[in-house]
């Protein structure tokens, strides 16, 4: 009968955030959007460290895409500081299907190589 290995010790996440990578993925402190007068996101402050998921919830219009949109570089930010890594990429809500290609045409839309096929049969 195999024997379960220990669980690692429980640390505070104060404690945990202490001894993590000091510099974060991406940073925003005081961030305001608005469009004409109306502020969708007021003093934001957001720290996300490297390989950390953070999942965005709140009823329609409350920001989250406004928000997306601006750490994927896709909305202006305004001349706020905003810190995130160079390498991004970004999923859209809605279908981005081109109905009149092939499947693994969709699939390797975008790819660099000399054989989408074999990439998009690969994904």
């Amino acid at each position: 009968m195999a024997r379960n290995a220990p669980l690692p010790a429980f640390r505070p996440a104060e404690e945990a955030r202490a001894t993590a990578e000091p510099s974060a993925a991406v940073q925003l402190q005081g961030f305001v959007r608005r469009f004409g007068d109306v502020a969708i996101l007021k003093n934001l402050d957001l720290q996300i460290a490297p390989g950390e998921f953070v999942a965005l919830l709140g009823r329609s219009g409350s920001g989250k895409t406004t928000l997306l949109r601006t750490l994927a570089g896709l909305d202006p930010a305004d001349g706020q500081a905003v810190t995130t890594p160079k390498a991004k990429a970004v999923v859209f809500q809605e279908p981005r299907l081109l109905p009149w290609k092939r499947v693994w045409k969709n699939v390797t839309l975008g790819l660099k190589g000399a054989d989408p096929r074999a990439q998009a049969e690969a994904a």
